[in-house]
């Protein structure tokens, strides 16, 4: 029986390759990456409300975590996990939510997975070596290009 590895399996194998190991430095980095990624969600929604609530506030939002994102990933602020089992339930249920946005946006966020898996083991550079940022985030390789994920819209 062929076993397909997990997302968790691709992206720890693919961190290890670069040379990432568990540690609390690389953890505030990429805490850092994962408020990013977050900010660019944020930045593809409009809101429509009854309550007040406006886009603006949501550019606020998004605004300010880039903020600490960059500041995080730059290494000039550390995040640090408070309580490990309530980080790790929040992560499972971001995992479990994003997914439920992908399917009730009828993405075809499976293929979307692989694919930007896929180009993130491209990032490296001709040599296998990583291209590591100030901060220690990995960057991308010159000539290196993202997934294309527009006929999965």
């Amino acid at each position: 029986m062929i076993t397909t590895p997990t997302n968790f399996e691709r992206t720890a194998a693919w961190l290890a390759a670069c040379g990432k190991t568990p540690n609390p430095d690389g953890l505030s980095t990429q805490i850092g990456c994962h408020l990013e990624e977050m900010t660019e969600f944020l930045d593809t929604i409009t809101l429509e409300s009854s309550t007040g609530i406006t886009s603006a506030a949501m550019q606020e939002v998004s605004a300010v975590l880039k903020s600490l994102a960059d500041n995080i990933k730059k290494g000039y602020a550390k995040a640090v996990i408070l309580d490990r089992e309530a980080a790790l339930d929040a992560l499972v249920d971001m995992d479990v939510t994003g997914n439920g946005v992908a399917y009730m946006a009828g993405f075809n966020k499976p293929e979307g997975d692989r694919r930007v898996l896929d180009a993130n083991d491209d990032k490296m550079n001709q040599d296998g070596t990583p291209v590591i940022l100030l901060g220690g985030k990995i960057g991308k390789r010159e000539g290196w290009a993202p997934a294309d994920l527009s006929d999965l819209v």
